[in-house]
């Protein structure tokens, strides 16, 4: 007779631990990008609250942000939303 493991008896108990160790880790430290850590950011670059960032309000805040400006421009406007300036603080 042949012994054979069900994948099932060590596949699930895999999963459940790799869950429970994601549960625990900080996704920031792990190189996730947070959405909340933007905010603080943005309401202190957008100078004239208008709920865009021109290049203008980028370069006061960080010139070398200028750079990767026209990569985060997704939408080729020449000035930034909340996402594409997400995009921007990602290519840094």
């Amino acid at each position: 007779m042949k012994n054979t493991t069900s994948p099932a008896k060590w596949f699930i108990p895999m999963l459940v631990c790799l869950a429970i160790g994601l549960g625990f880790a900080n996704p920031a430290s792990a190189g996730f990008y947070l959405r909340e850590e933007s905010r603080p950011m943005w309401a202190k670059v957008d100078t004239n609250s208008d709920g865009y960032l021109s290049r203008q309000e980028i370069c006061i805040e960080d010139p070398a942000m200028l750079r990767e400006f026209d990569n985060a421009d997704v939408n080729h406007d020449g000035r930034l939303d909340l996402g594409e300036f997400e995009i921007l603080l990602i290519s840094l």
